[in-house]
């Protein structure tokens, strides 16, 4: 894994004020994303297959909200569309480690990654689950921003990574260290599955030498969205039209 854009990194002049407590997170696949911390599902949005590297396709994003009960909510942005795990419903408890999606590009993004922050939660907002119970009961490009999305009076907020010294916040673009959290090691696993180790060292010489990412919006520019969907939204009456924010408001990749 390699984190393509550090929290209160200027490089693509987001990451920063309020918004400043995100990170993106690529591997150049559509790796599956897990819950960091366990909490209730308030905003869903899992209906657009689209994205792009301007700021027209912001509202074409899917995330995924999680309600901590302390103040304080994850945002996991630019999912896949028609990736949202069986197990995972709006409105409904998530655990630690549990499945939610793969990571994608769509919205606001060059190519699949995960932007992560965590958020002040939005207090006397009442609003919750506006795209229905699986996501899907929103326009491609509806998004309920300012239901959940860092403002200067609901701020990012620092996050603390058991393995990586996140607090550090400057203008890093890296390999992520190897994760310590994993039941065995490799070796151990594919020996338990049966596979023999003149396979795993097979596997691993024929491995591409994949090239560090560097970009901060998470991957490499190229064919890799469909065209936008211009047509009107399926169900314009669930979310009126996205309030206008500063420059520095918009959820950047």
């Amino acid at each position: 894994m390699e984190l393509t854009q550090d929290c209160n990194d200027s490089f693509f002049a987001d990451h920063v004020g309020s918004g400043k407590n995100a990170w993106d997170f690529a591997n150049g696949a559509h790796f599956p994303v897990s819950v960091a911390r366990e909490g209730r599902v308030t905003h869903l949005k899992m209906s657009s297959h689209a994205g792009c590297d301007t700021s027209a396709c912001v509202d074409l994003a899917n995330y995924v909200v999680i309600d901590h009960g302390d103040g304080t909510a994850s945002i996991y942005l630019h999912v896949d569309g028609g990736s949202l795990d069986p197990s995972v419903r709006c409105g409904g408890t998530v655990h630690q480690g549990q499945r939610l999606a793969l990571a994608g590009a769509t919205g606001w993004a060059t190519g699949p990654h995960l932007h992560f922050q965590v958020n002040a939660v939005h207090s006397n907002d009442s609003r919750a689950c506006e795209c229905g119970e699986d996501g899907l009961g929103c326009g491609d490009n509806e998004a309920a921003w300012s239901a959940f999305w860092s403002s200067p009076r609901f701020p990012s907020v620092p996050v603390s990574f058991d393995e990586w010294p996140a607090n550090e916040c400057r203008d890093r673009r890296m390999l992520m260290p190897a994760s310590q959290n994993v039941d065995a090691p490799n070796d151990a696993r594919f020996a338990a599955a049966g596979v023999p180790s003149r396979a795993v060292t097979a596997l691993r010489a024929r491995a591409p030498k994949k090239p560090l990412i560097v970009l901060g919006i998470g991957g490499k520019k190229g064919g890799l969205f469909s065209p936008i969907d211009k047509s009107r939204p399926l169900y314009p009456e669930i979310l009126g039209p996205s309030p206008e924010a500063p420059f520095g408001v918009l959820p950047r990749p």
